[in-house]
């Protein structure tokens, strides 16, 4: 592992392929815990590259070319969270790739509280109703993160106010927002550690009623009866 500087220094950028950059587990990784980052060759590769943003630079050799090339942290630091983006050299020359697109390890520290959350109106609301989620922590100065059970990424973000506090309006609800949700954080300070996920809150939303006697059918405007007149 050597000090970050960049690849551009010497080498010469062509038209090679951008290389794709994932992590593996995506997400829910704890401080001490193992990760991959793998990166993904368009072209068969004689060195690839991994770069911390303001960080570290770790090269790899590749004794055969390979479609993919992997790092691997065994038991993960403070150090390792971060933005990574990779690229890669072909063996015939010293042409380079452009760097992939960046993916973020944020590792969760357990040692920060899991933060609490209220819901308002409570539970049973129904279609098209503005429905707020409070998630609040012990005054962290911290981005706040909502999630809904079932969807991989945080569904809003917000910086908390005065007090640890971020107040978050789902906006015209329907049954599709009907879930279970809680929040994590992030320390202003740290901003790719996590707090745990934090408590549960219910949202169901019912549709709205169809009025009494069924859907109401297609307007008629009636035309007034005209009698003709006899003469």
């Amino acid at each position: 592992m050597i000090p970050f500087f960049p690849a551009s220094l010497s080498l010469t950028f062509l038209l090679l392929p951008r290389p794709s950059l994932s992590l593996h587990p995506s997400q829910g990784v704890s401080l001490g815990d193992p990760v991959t980052l793998r990166c993904h060759l368009p072209r068969l590769a004689a060195w690839v590259w991994l770069y911390q943003e303001g960080g570290w630079l770790y090269p790899k050799g590749k004794e055969k070319e390979q479609d993919a090339a992997e790092f691997s942290f065994v038991s993960t630091l403070r150090v390792h969270a971060g933005r990574y983006r990779c690229q890669y050299r072909v063996s015939e020359s010293a042409e380079v790739s452009v760097e992939s697109d960046p993916v973020e390890l944020v590792l969760t520290d357990l040692r920060y509280p899991p933060s609490s959350i209220s819901l308002h109106p409570e539970q049973h609301v129904g279609t098209g109703t503005n429905v707020t989620i409070r998630c609040w922590n012990k005054d962290y100065g911290a981005t706040f993160l909502l999630h809904k059970d079932g969807s991989s990424e945080p569904i809003q973000r917000q910086d908390s106010s005065g007090g640890g506090t971020a107040t978050f309006t789902l906006f015209g609800v329907t049954p599709a927002d009907s879930g279970i949700y809680r929040c994590s954080y992030r320390p202003w300070h740290y901003a790719f550690m996590s707090s745990p996920l934090g408590d549960t809150v219910m949202l169901e939303v019912t549709p709205t009623a169809a009025p009494p006697g069924g859907p109401p059918g297609p307007k008629h405007t009636t035309d007034p009866i005209v009698h003709p007149q006899t003469h």
